[in-house]
């Protein structure tokens, strides 16, 4: 009879997916992980069959943890500005050179990975359509394409953002930008 799973396989990918977002995927050994996941070899086999499978179920513990809580933001906001509600996603990170773990997916393993690609390109699309519905709720852009071009903008500033936050480069000053481009100056 099979032994019954002893431990937190939620708290674990959480480990995972911290290590995996601060070293990259190729950076993170077995050693590093297992740490990082309080887990055994033994465990780790029989749970996740290898580092790979791992790491797609981190990006899709990241996907139910931090773009589902950035999609709630945006959604609950009821600031009358949609500045004000994006620049949540501007406001410099608590870890410095840590980046966003989508964009360090998407240029890590996305370009030989369908499955990682497919993954981060899933959540880019989730977080377009936050923002949209904030311009949308807020009758910002001349028409439903002229958001959506807009919507796509605004996701690649925030990947470019967190891409260059990597290299600690501070903005400090994301309000008045998100203003001028969204013409609520």
């Amino acid at each position: 009879m099979a032994r019954p799973r002893e431990f937190d396989i939620s708290r674990a990918l959480i480990g995972a997916m911290e290590i995996f977002w601060r070293q990259g995927f190729k950076a993170t050994n077995l050693p590093d992980l297992l740490k990082a996941m309080g887990l055994t070899r033994g465990s780790f086999y029989k749970a996740f069959d290898d580092k790979e499978n791992v790491y797609l179920d981190a990006l899709d513990q990241y996907d139910t943890t931090v773009v589902t809580k950035t999609l709630s933001v945006l959604e609950n906001c009821d600031a009358p500005l949609a500045s004000d509600c994006l620049l949540m996603m501007f406001e410099p990170s608590s870890e410095p050179k840590r980046g966003c773990f989508i964009c360090n997916a998407m240029v890590e393993l996305a370009p030989d990975n369908p499955q990682v690609a497919a993954k981060t390109n899933a959540m880019a699309e989730r977080l377009k359509r936050g923002i949209i519905s904030v311009l949308e709720k807020r009758n910002i852009g001349q028409s439903s394409d002229h958001r959506l071009e807009l919507g796509d903008v605004l996701l690649h500033l925030y990947f470019g953002h967190q891409a260059m936050g990597k290299s600690c480069v501070e903005e400090t000053n994301w309000h008045k930008r998100l203003k001028s481009v969204l013409g609520e100056e």
